[in-house]
């Protein structure tokens, strides 16, 4: 799936961008790819609940109005504001409500779910966490 290699391996980007302290970049990092990829996961597992007779809407307005109350809340703290700490748990909720959605679809859709890159990339992003913020100049 397409899709889940973009999320997985484009988090990387905003872990460097973090740990960099580039926040532009880590910000416009994690939306243009790996929450276009959560987006598209979510419009799709909509979609196999009720049978792609809904809409999840243009760029996901009625994602409220059909995901169960537990997974919006976790979507909803999918956003962050510019602080990295925040930014780090955001990437976490996104990546904890990711591999819930992308199982569920791939089982639907016959496809393997990326076990294999969901917990190595997993796994370096805590590792980035833990190294503190390289704030030297870069020429």
């Amino acid at each position: 799936m397409n899709c889940c290699n973009e999320f997985w391996w484009c988090l990387q980007n905003v872990a460097k961008g973090i740990w960099r302290d580039e926040l532009p970049y880590a910000k416009l990092m994690y939306v243009h790819t790996p929450r276009a990829s959560l987006d598209m996961m979510v419009s799709w597992w909509i979609g196999i609940q009720h049978n792609y007779q809904v809409s999840s809407g243009k760029m996901g307005k009625y994602f409220k109005r059909y995901l169960p109350e537990l997974y919006w809340e976790k979507y909803k703290q999918t956003y962050s504001d510019g602080e990295y700490d925040h930014m780090w748990d955001s990437v976490f909720i996104a990546c904890e409500l990711f591999q819930i959605l992308a199982i569920d679809v791939a089982e639907y859709s016959k496809f393997t779910y990326p076990i294999h890159d969901d917990v190595n990339m997993t796994e370096y992003l805590k590792h980035v966490r833990k190294l503190p913020i390289d704030t030297k100049e870069i020429f």
